[in-house]
């Protein structure tokens, strides 16, 4: 997991051209005058736009990927989301391969996520997003940017 500001963006470009390319989308697409929805920039590289309001941590489940990474880009509002190892995850909803991903639990850390703000998430990073803020529901604005492995 990579938790940085977007600001920083660059320092991942070597990781990868598709994950340079998915930063690219980021930092060039004006998220926060677009309506929630599907946003494809190419083949391999999509976007999610979501607004919604943050959830219990009781109230959400660990997801787990396989065919791609996620970069979580909070455009406005705040949340906290919580990761873990694909080592230590257990399997409570099987793996949907048309949807990728498969629901569970596990240990965890979890960290708190500013406009401006992403998580990079791997294959083998549980993740739990969507979390309320000190106990407290926040309104969010986010762009979950999928890149095809």
């Amino acid at each position: 997991m990579i938790f940085d500001s977007i600001e920083n963006a660059q320092l991942y470009h070597p990781l990868s051209e598709k994950i340079k390319d998915a930063f690219d989308f980021i930092k060039s697409t004006d998220w926060k005058n677009l309506t929630p929805g599907k946003y494809v920039y190419n083949e391999n590289i999509y976007g999610n736009l979501q607004e919604y309001e943050t959830k219990r941590p009781q109230d959400a489940e660990f997801e787990v990927h396989r065919d791609y990474y996620d970069i979580q880009y909070v455009i406005s509002g705040e949340e906290v989301m919580g990761f873990g190892s694909l080592d230590d995850f257990k399997v409570t909803k099987e793996y949907d391969k048309e949807k990728d991903v498969a629901f569970g639990e596990c240990p965890s850390s979890s960290v708190l996520v500013k406009e401006g703000y992403f998580t990079f998430f791997a294959p083998k990073d549980a993740h739990k997003p969507c979390l309320n803020v000190a106990g407290e529901t926040k309104k969010v604005k986010k762009v979950i940017v999928k890149i095809r492995i």
